[in-house]
């Protein structure tokens, strides 16, 4: 019986492969929306999403509106008659969406979601995360990392009725974009993910590391294996500045601090721990004394109160203004796009700059 069962599987899957097939997610993309405008390339019926009873059927190509106060269901989706949803295009509002679309009711509005095949729903998501310039290698290599950050994170928006959402919170997903380049990365790589005992793995990315990565323990404080600091080919490559008046920066700690008399903070150097800084050299803490209080903050409260690209800083008073300087763009854990850049430029295959960043994972092909 174990025997036939997984030949029934392998024969699905195959089925499923060879017809393109892979996981549905759901999208978040507006909510409290009274009507909505749609456009589908293919003929569409809209279904109700829990006894899957048609409702309506709407033509190719001809704009419709749906309104909530007609809806007399919970949720309604809307998918292609007669061609797989993978292959259907939906504009929603003014924007073009590759698959179909869910409405979900509530409080008498509609939130609206991408129905969406994931290996579609990266062709919308590797455009904005990474430049479609960037090496091939370093390409299939973001493929992989927001594939599996996808399926790791499923349903982080299950509460609000969907799975993940367009913004930097999830992934940022900006519909049906069309390049060459990044569609071949998600065709070369398909249904691949990185795991670590074989378990599916947070593949947390960012902009630049300025020179070194981040331990991931030290900036959400759970340790994971395979999110270790790592350094990187280049260094410093790209400095950036902030500077804030010493009364603004005072103002921002409310009337018990005072005026900002001195920073205590130790140099930076890159992959150089402190007792205020970390193995990578990002600050861990700093200590602002005013004339009131003194204060110690941590690394990522001063990025988030003064917008600061990264906490790989240093910060000094100079002629009445508080001016940082530092490198890199991101939380720093995972890998890093422009470092990954760097590795495909050198030559470095795809799994090679996975297999740097994410220490003994493991990839794999999941369908």
């Amino acid at each position: 019986m174990k025997k036939i069962l997984v030949l029934i599987i392998f024969l699905i899957m195959g089925r499923a492969e060879a017809a393109g097939w892979s996981p549905e997610l759901r999208i978040g993309l507006l909510s409290e929306v009274e009507e909505i405008s749609l456009q589908v390339s293919a003929p569409c019926i809209m279904i109700d999403a829990a006894s899957k009873k048609t409702l309506k059927k709407f033509p190719a190509d001809k704009k419709f509106t749906v309104k909530a106060k007609e809806i007399k269901t919970d949720a309604v989706e809307i998918r292609p008659e007669k061609i797989s949803i993978k292959d259907l295009r939906s504009t929603i509002g003014e924007k073009e969406y590759f698959g179909g679309v869910r409405l979900n009711k509530v409080n008498k509005k509609f939130v609206v979601i991408n129905l969406v095949p994931i290996e579609e729903y990266l062709r919308g998501v590797l455009p904005d995360e990474m430049s479609p310039s960037y090496p091939l290698e370093a390409l299939k290599a973001q493929a992989v990392a927001a594939r599996s950050f996808a399926l790791k994170n499923r349903e982080k928006h299950k509460k609000e009725g969907f799975d993940l959402c367009d913004k930097t919170h999830c992934q940022v997903y900006a519909g049906a974009k069309i390049f060459e380049s990044t569609d071949k990365a998600v065709e070369e790589t398909r249904g691949e993910i990185l795991t670590y005992k074989d378990k599916l793995i947070e593949t947390s990315f960012h902009a630049d590391s300025g020179g070194m990565t981040e331990n991931v323990s030290d900036v959400w404080g759970r340790a994971m294996p395979y999110l270790v600091a790592v350094k990187e080919v280049f260094k410093q490559v790209e400095p950036w500045t902030v500077k804030v008046s010493v009364k603004d920066f005072s103002s921002r700690f409310g009337d018990n601090f005072g005026t900002l008399k001195e920073i205590k903070l130790s140099d930076l150097r890159i992959g150089k721990s402190a007792n205020d800084r970390t193995s990578s050299g990002r600050v861990n803490f700093a200590q602002i004394v005013g004339t009131k209080k003194t204060l110690k903050l941590e690394g990522t409260e001063l990025r988030r109160k003064f917008s600061l690209p990264s906490t790989l800083f240093d910060m000094k008073i100079v002629d009445n203004e508080v001016i940082f300087t530092g490198y890199g763009s991101g939380h720093g854990v995972g890998m890093s796009q422009k470092g990954a850049r760097s590795y495909a430029l050198d030559g470095w295959s795809y799994k090679k700059i996975l297999e740097h960043y994410y220490h003994d994972s493991k990839l794999k092909r999941l369908y």
